[in-house]
């Protein structure tokens, strides 16, 4: 009778087991289970102890696992950007112009909008001459917008500059932005010659004001020869050659100046005395003057020829 009734109770614990697994309850696998049924009292015993231990490492995963995912809010801020979908499909929108695919392309373009079009002006000058209109006016209206930026800014410093003319941080200030608007390839033609002269000016102006500065002088020599302004930048060469002797710029801005205006012969005197004066260049340097005197190799030895 008593191993009737301790059976009936078994076979009741394993019912209410199984209730209890079909319900999620327990965490034990199905083998464990089948044990517990067939080895009455050692398997309902091992049951429970492996259903206390699961629970147990559980809990000991959890706990390790918020501690350390105790992350600093400007930490985290820090390391989870978003990436600017704009910047990564800058190729496939020039990919874009030219398969013809118009759903892709005014997507793109709708992207750059909304991002950051300063950064996608090069981009931008091509999909205005698409033949999508759509497009075409997607392009033009951020290219006006980044245009009216400037114009806005620009403004704000020219006033301030006549409020205060003496102020040399508003000059520094309108030359930076200058700098930055003419790499920014939205000027083009005679209006980019303007704004170079305009910024080989004031460049004379700061140099006045601060005195010589080689910094300066590369950048106003730079925009002159841009410019066309020959003479201008020939007689800043000449003041860069005076005070720097023993630097490579003045030469290499010289080199520059003759290549503009067509003279070898000039080239070729000025690679004789950088020469003659033992003047230490540069990896750059030294390139720049290895391509012009082996031209002039390549030329005398096909005259002897």
């Amino acid at each position: 009778m008593l191993l009737v009734v301790l059976v009936i109770l078994h076979l009741a614990l394993c019912f209410l087991l199984y209730l209890l697994s079909r319900a999620g309850a327990l965490r034990c696998s199905g083998m464990v289970f089948v044990l517990a049924f067939l080895v009455p009292v050692f398997g309902l015993a091992c049951l429970v102890i492996l259903e206390i231990r699961s629970r147990g490492k559980q809990q000991v995963r959890e706990e390790v696992g918020i501690e350390k995912l105790k992350v600093n809010d400007e930490v985290h801020k820090s390391i989870l950007m978003e990436e600017d979908p704009a910047e990564s499909r800058v190729v496939p929108l020039e990919e874009a112009l030219l398969i013809n695919d118009p759903s892709l392309r005014r997507e793109l373009m709708m992207e750059i909008m909304y991002s950051n079009p300063d950064d996608y002006v090069e981009q931008l000058q091509e999909a205005r001459m698409n033949d999508d209109t759509e497009v075409v006016h997607y392009a033009v209206t951020a290219l006006a917008e980044i245009q009216k930026d400037y114009d806005l800014r620009f403004q704000e410093l020219q006033r301030r500059m006549e409020e205060n003319p003496d102020d040399g941080d508003v000059l520094e200030e309108y030359l930076e932005l200058l700098d930055q608007y003419l790499g920014s390839g939205l000027l083009e033609g005679n209006a980019r010659e303007l704004q170079l002269r305009n910024y080989s000016n004031l460049l004379g102006d700061k140099l006045k004001r601060d005195g010589d500065n080689l910094r300066l002088y590369e950048k106003k020599i730079q925009a002159d020869l841009m410019s066309g302004e020959y003479n201008q930048a020939y007689e800043d060469i000449g003041r860069v050659l005076e005070i720097w002797p023993k630097s490579e710029k003045g030469y290499l801005f010289l080199i520059q100046y003759y290549a503009s205006v067509k003279n070898r012969q000039g080239i070729t005197e000025t690679i004789e005395l950088l020469g003659r004066r033992e003047i230490h260049l540069s990896a750059e340097g030294r390139g720049i003057v290895r391509f012009w005197d082996d031209g002039r190799e390549r030329r005398e030895r096909a005259n002897e020829a």
